[in-house]
């Protein structure tokens, strides 16, 4: 079974916020494209830059959180020589076990998305389960950040949200689909 954390905040502040353990954790992150040419396609982020716009990108489909040195080759994953196959993916029985998927985190000038966060595993490497709860440990600490939303007639107390005036998106493609601050 998977391990869920939801939290909604610009991405910009989440990465921000993050750098200090991606670079004590030895973590990688990773943007995944998908579109009718290239099908999937990856890119590694620096999450140092100081602009992190592959959120804006038409192809964007989510991100990866990655203990896993993985090489990004003409936008393929490849693991070396150690692999058998020329290109892979994030689910791939040699990568699953260290990565965290990454879904959401757009936002424009009215809307913010959640950014839903998983581990991929049952038994994930010990070097991104530290990771996973160390982000979620430093999430929770943040001034401005609560927990708990409605969503339609359903209360989520396990989404955490960064206080903001913009409308909070369960989907960005699904923008009648919002999260409301209970009363």
């Amino acid at each position: 079974m998977a391990v869920y954390f939801n939290i909604i905040i610009p991405f910009e502040k989440f990465i921000s916020e993050l750098k200090d353990i991606i670079d004590k954790n030895s973590v990688k992150l990773y943007a995944e494209y998908l579109n009718d040419k290239k099908g999937f396609y990856y890119e590694l982020i620096d999450p140092k830059s100081e602009n992190i716009n592959f959120l804006s990108e038409k192809d964007y489909r989510g991100f990866f959180f990655s203990s896993k040195v993985v090489e990004v080759k003409d936008g393929n994953l490849v693991l070396g020589k150690s692999s058998k196959k020329n290109r892979i993916s994030f689910y791939d029985d040699e990568l699953f076990d260290y990565c965290i998927e990454g879904k959401g985190g757009r936002e424009d000038q009215d809307n913010l998305e959640i950014i839903k966060l998983r581990i991929i595993s049952k038994n994930p490497d010990k070097q991104i389960a530290k990771f996973y709860n160390a982000l979620q440990n430093i999430l929770k600490k943040l001034e401005n950040v609560e927990k708990g939303l409605w969503i339609a007639n359903y209360f989520d107390d396990k989404v955490f949200y960064y206080k903001t005036d913009k409308h909070m998106l369960s989907d960005f493609s699904k923008k009648e689909t919002q999260y409301l601050k209970p009363d």
